[in-house]
């Protein structure tokens, strides 16, 4: 019979480090978030400006929506993968405890 096992502890800071992806893909959003902020209104003030943001501003937004919820997303995601594995050891745990040699 085959097993299947969790290491908590190594998905927090092995193979995959799951914490360490997301807080790349947060830090990788904010910088995106404070380019975009420190570029408004690239295009100037006059016509040129008002026809750069007619065209930049509906991307800009559909943008930033997006990095707002890749955010939320990885960061929600990881932190249950970790959760979930800490409670299937747990109850493993218990299982094989319960059950006498």
């Amino acid at each position: 019979m085959s097993r299947l096992s969790v290491d908590p502890e190594g998905l927090r800071q092995g193979g995959v480090n799951i914490q360490a992806t997301v807080d790349l893909a947060v830090n990788i959003c904010n910088e995106l978030f404070v380019a975009v902020e420190e570029n408004r209104g690239a295009g100037g003030t006059g016509e040129m400006g008002e026809k750069f943001d007619s065209g930049y501003r509906p991307g800009e937004e559909q943008g930033l929506k997006f990095l707002r919820l890749m955010q939320r997303t990885i960061g929600e995601t990881g932190s249950r993968t970790v959760k979930t594995a800490g409670v299937f050891s747990e109850t493993s745990d218990d299982a094989e405890g319960a059950v006498q040699p």
